[in-house]
């Protein structure tokens, strides 16, 4: 008798030990900053429930096709509403994030009021950058695989205007040393992020979800885009 509790108790204690270290795998656009913020706040999150993330970057596109598969865990950010295209995906409703789309130009002289003032001029966007593609959709834009491309493309003369979140024309700058690559005011859009599951792991909406609207109401969720964004700007 006392043999088979003490089994049961060991059965029970490495199960509960394997939940404790569980290590959820999310892919990311490769090389966006806002991948980064993003990890940040979901390892804070996840650690709540005794999850660990791992991070695999991947060009914007395909990104999302193998989260959709299933073969990782699902994504670090995205746009609302992309699970209407990638139905295995579950949007996480609480945001992580925000995601100014700015229009960065040398010509500080174009005037920019929202996406249909961008129609004269050639446009560039990184390939797999959903808010960029929705965009421009009838502007038959320049696409390019890397944030690094395209704003080599600006620098060269190659292209009128390049698209990107906020954070990755500040990054971008700074890698290739441009020196007169301008952001246009106003945005020409804002959107939230969020966070997406596969549904594979849809019994952990709810309590992520939870722990993010706490987060948020706490301020740290600000806080840990603001530390980036400070970075940046003083780099």
């Amino acid at each position: 008798m006392y043999t088979r509790l003490l089994s049961v108790v060991l059965i029970i204690t490495t199960f509960q030990n394997t939940l404790a270290t569980e290590t959820l795998v999310f892919t990311g656009i490769k090389g966006a900053v806002n991948s980064e913020i993003g990890m940040d706040v979901l390892r804070k999150a996840y650690s709540k429930l005794g999850i660990k993330i791992k991070y695999r970057p991947l060009p914007g596109e395909r990104a999302l096709r193998v989260a959709n598969s299933g073969k990782v865990d699902g994504e670090v950010f995205r746009i609302a509403n992309v699970q209407k295209r990638y139905k295995n995906l579950i949007q996480v409703p609480t945001q992580i994030n925000t995601l100014p789309a700015v229009a960065y130009t040398k010509n500080k002289e174009i005037k920019i009021d929202g996406w249909a003032s961008l129609k004269p001029y050639r446009i560039g966007i990184q390939v797999g950058i959903k808010f960029a593609e929705r965009g421009t959709r009838a502007m038959n834009p320049t696409r390019v695989d890397t944030n690094e491309q395209l704003f080599k493309m600006l620098d060269s003369g190659r292209i009128d205007i390049a698209i990107a979140a906020q954070t990755n024309g500040l990054k971008a700058i700074k890698k290739i040393k441009a020196k007169q690559i301008y952001s246009l005011a106003p945005p020409i859009d804002e959107f939230p992020l969020y966070h997406y599951l596969h549904k594979k792991n849809s019994h952990l909406v709810k309590k992520l979800n939870a722990i993010l609207i706490k987060m948020t109401q706490q301020g740290e969720v600000k806080a840990i885009r603001d530390r980036y964004l400070k970075k940046l700007s003083e780099e």
